[in-house]
């Protein structure tokens, strides 16, 4: 059952983006402009999600265009996929989108972790010239749906610069750990193979 997790979580992605959307149109939409555009970010990560893993292009991108790894399952594999993005996104996004219903200041990190996420993805394809798992929802969606994000949540709110600072930091910092933890599996694995 693990094991089949490891390998389809991505594809269920889209099914619960769809599910997810319908109950965020249907329940917080007339509610709170700023609140849904938080919500809205989760489905469009999981279309990220599908993009990006659902027949493991990014990982064999990583691999071999980044960690130039031809051969062998690491720095990324399917396992350590799944402890990457079901923490942050299926969980960790989720329950600051709920606490966000109760002070909106913390779904600020949300929308900057996307436009962050997405615009790596262009900054990768333009270096690159060419195409990697993730860009086309970060295009479409990610950069687009993000940066009217911010721009609506600064537009109703007046966030404290301390709150912006710390929302920065926070996407910012998930990212930096998620790099560092990609690196140091390639170090484990690189000493392993030796």
């Amino acid at each position: 059952m693990v094991n089949w997790l490891y390998k389809n979580w991505a594809k269920l992605s889209v099914l619960l983006a769809i599910i997810l959307t319908i109950f965020i149109i249907i329940f917080i939409k007339p509610e709170n402009i700023v609140l849904f555009l938080i919500w809205i970010q989760i489905p469009i990560y999981l279309l990220h999600q599908f993009e990006e893993h659902a027949w493991n292009g990014f990982k064999n991108y990583i691999n071999k265009n980044v960690f130039k790894v031809q051969e062998g399952d690491f720095p990324l594999n399917e396992k350590n996929i799944f402890w990457i993005n079901i923490p942050i996104i299926w969980i960790l996004m989720p329950i600051f989108a709920g606490l966000s219903s109760i002070n909106i200041m913390f779904g600020l990190w949300i929308p900057y972790l996307a436009v962050f996420n997405s615009l790596s993805h262009v900054i990768f394809s333009i270096r690159n010239r060419e195409y990697n798992p993730g860009l086309i929802v970060s295009l479409i969606l990610g950069i687009p749906v993000g940066i009217y994000a911010l721009i609506m949540f600064y537009s109703y709110i007046a966030v404290p610069a301390i709150i912006s600072i710390i929302s920065i930091f926070f996407a910012v910092l998930i990212h930096i750990i998620i790099f560092g933890y990609i690196r140091m599996n390639y170090k484990k694995n690189q000493i392993m193979h030796k």
